[in-house]
Parts: structure tokens; sequence; C-alpha cells
């Protein structure tokens, strides 16, 4: 696992779980099929900025898988603080892997998803 994630084993929250959701019926053709795979995601790390990036996993798996990735949805939106961040779902080998959510421009103290109704296609 790299040093800007810690591993975190847990569900998926209902924020991140709508989110999710409604990133992959929204994004690219190719995001639907994957929707199937929430029932079954959890989270296995969290970044260490501060930022709500997670990585997923499907079943009892630890770590998420590494190949490279296609960009599932590619949205920005505004967090609850009022921050511009920018939203990404990555698969890789078949399986939803991240759940992405950078600031811009960056910021450097800790902040929340964005709220569904602020998205827009990236």
């Amino acid at each position: 696992m790299s040093r800007f994630i810690r591993p975190e084993r847990r569900l998926l929250t209902q924020e991140e779980r709508k989110l999710l959701e409604w990133l992959l019926a929204n994004g690219s053709r190719e995001a639907k099929p994957y929707i199937s795979q929430i029932a079954k995601v959890n989270v296995v790390g969290r970044c260490t900025c501060g930022c709500p990036t997670i990585d997923l996993a499907l079943g009892n798996r630890e770590q998420r898988k590494t190949a490279l990735s296609i960009i599932l949805a590619d949205f920005t939106g505004k967090t609850p603080e009022g921050i511009e961040v920018g939203v990404i779902v990555h698969a890789r080998e078949g399986e939803i892997s991240e759940l992405e959510v950078y600031a811009i421009p960056d910021w450097k103290a800790p902040f929340n998803l964005p709220s569904i109704e602020s998205l827009k296609q990236f």
C-alpha cells in the first residue's frame, strides 16, 4: 500500500454509497455494469492527506486491484465547506477500485464529499 493511503477496513458509509451509485449511473457508458458491484464493495484504504479518497475492493480482499485504471466517472462538484473538487471513479481489472476526490485548486485541510446536487460532468 502507498504511503499516501492508510489501511481502513469497513463498509461504505451511506453518503459514500449514494455518491458512488450516482456517479456510476451518470458516468461513462462503461460505468453502468459496475453498479451491481456496489453491494459487494468494501473500503480497504483511505488517503492520508485529509481528502475523502478511498480505496475499494470486492468481498474480503484486503487491497484494491493495482493494474492500470479505467475512468468510469469524472465530475466536478462542491463540498459542504464550499471547496471545489474533482471526483473520479476508477476500475481496475474489471472491479471498482477507487473513489478519488481531490480539491481544485490544491487544499491543505480535511474536507468532505461533494453534494450530489453540485456535480457536473468534467
